[in-house]
């Protein structure tokens, strides 16, 4: 560097030498006169400004040092401080174990006493969010929610209200009581409704019976009444003061009411009978229509006979009057007459016992029929113990069903069918046997 130095002071004491050489005559500087004229400019600049750094430096050593002596003295003080602090959180602590052996000791069986609220709280808490008196006394959740999960003991005032609310509770558990809630309805918009509380059983409302959502604490009506409780919510929706009306309830809150309402109906428990079961009933249909067909001819024809043998004038074309023909005919001797009045008989026979056979046939077939569905129904339950095992019983409740509605099915129809064919028979024996009377009656005296 003094090297550097001691060369660019040489080219400045030979500046002014070049320069009366050129007022004699023009010099051309070359790129290595630039070069070193630049170089020249560049090393005087550095060593300035080198200067000047070394001059900062200087000058804020000081400040440095005064700097790192003050953060010595925090650094000692904040050590003092901490010693300080670690000895008052030690005393502090013993002296706090001290106290709260003192506490444990003063509290005795205050402290089961606490268990016993929280628990109590806790237990009423999970019963009361499932009852239908929550919707009137909503704020009650929250005080029991807090009341068992603190850790400090309760106040007289806490607990005087803890016996409050399950006072109340026992209390409102017994009224039936008329307020304004939201509902939600059957398109499935939320409505404040007027609804009718039945302890904490039921509620209804607009006739209709209302299922409690717990989760989302409200009400919606139910899909349908119950079967047979249309006129007791009719009474009960009339129900005046200082009056009573019966009415069915559900004691399981609800538990009950939606098992009733998930059994089948009438239409849906022979929808499970399947094709079987249709053909059954299409039996039972035929052999209702035939007997009541059969049933109300022969009841005219039992009138008709009737008139005839009060009266005495028989009707044209009836076996009496054929029969009262034979025996007015003088040219018929005894053994041609009886011939003539057993051929009227035998025809009079199957006039009356027309469709019983038809209806006994289909009293007998039912119930076949009936076996036939139970058959089938047991196969399909056998394929799905085959496929999915027992695990779970309503992928077999199908085939079971089957099998029970067409049994019953084929049982509905035989019984009453044969009922028919009874008295149908009973019927036409006794018409018969009274024209076979007349006939007789009719012989025995001609042969006088």
């Amino acid at each position: 560097m003094k090297k550097l130095i001691k060369s660019s002071f040489f080219l400045v004491l030979l500046t002014p030498f070049l320069f009366s050489q050129e007022s004699e005559e023009e010099v051309v500087l070359t790129d290595v006169d630039k070069l070193l004229i630049l170089v020249e400019e560049n090393t005087l600049l550095r060593s300035a400004q080198d200067q000047k750094r070394l001059n900062e430096f200087l000058e804020n050593k000081n400040k440095q040092q005064k700097l790192l002596n003050d953060a010595k003295w925090l650094l000692k003080k904040e050590n003092d401080r901490e010693r300080l602090l670690t000895k008052t959180f030690e005393d502090n602590d013993a002296k706090l174990s001290d106290l709260e052996e003192q506490l444990n000791l003063k509290i005795g069986t205050l402290g089961e006493t606490f268990g016993v609220v929280r628990q109590i709280s806790g237990d009423a808490k999970s019963t009361y969010s499932q009852s239908l008196t929550n919707l009137q006394f909503p704020s009650r959740i929250e005080f029991l929610t807090d009341l068992a999960e603190r850790k400090a003991l309760p106040s007289v005032e806490e607990l005087e209200k803890l016996w409050f609310t399950l006072l109340n509770e026992m209390y409102e558990s017994g009224k039936v009581v008329s307020f304004n809630t939201s509902v939600l309805n059957p398109s499935g918009e939320i409505v404040n409704q007027e609804v009718l509380r039945l302890g904490q059983f039921n509620a209804i409302s607009e006739k209709k019976y209302l299922r409690f959502i717990s989760e989302e604490q409200k009400l919606e009506f139910l899909e349908a009444n119950p079967p047979g409780t249309r006129s007791s919510v009719r009474a009960l929706s009339k129900l005046e003061n200082n009056s009573y009306a019966e009415f069915m309830i559900d004691p399981t809150r609800g538990s009950l009411l939606s098992l009733i309402l998930q059994n089948p109906g009438f239409f849906e428990r022979i929808n499970q009978g399947g094709f079987v079961g249709y053909l059954i009933l299409i039996i039972l249909v035929m052999g209702l229509t035939m007997g009541g067909l059969r049933f109300k001819f022969l009841l005219n024809e039992k009138k008709s006979l009737d008139d005839e043998l009060n009266t005495g004038n028989y009707v044209s074309g009836s076996p009496l009057s054929e029969i009262e023909t034979l025996i007015s005919d003088i040219t018929l001797d005894q053994e041609q007459l009886e011939n003539k009045i057993e051929a009227v008989l035998s025809n009079v026979e199957p006039v009356y016992e027309k469709n019983l056979s038809t209806v006994k046939l289909l009293a007998a077939v039912a119930p076949l029929l009936g076996l036939l569905g139970t058959v089938i129904g047991m196969i399909e339950t056998f394929q799905a113990i085959t496929l999915f095992g027992t695990g779970d019983p309503k992928l077999m409740a199908d085939g079971i069903s089957q099998a029970l509605v067409t049994t019953m099915l084929g049982l509905i129809t035989a019984v009453p069918l044969l009922f028919i064919h009874n008295q149908l028979d009973t019927r036409s024996r006794e018409i018969v046997q009274i024209i076979e009377e007349q006939a007789i009656g009719k012989i025995a005296s001609t042969s006088k």
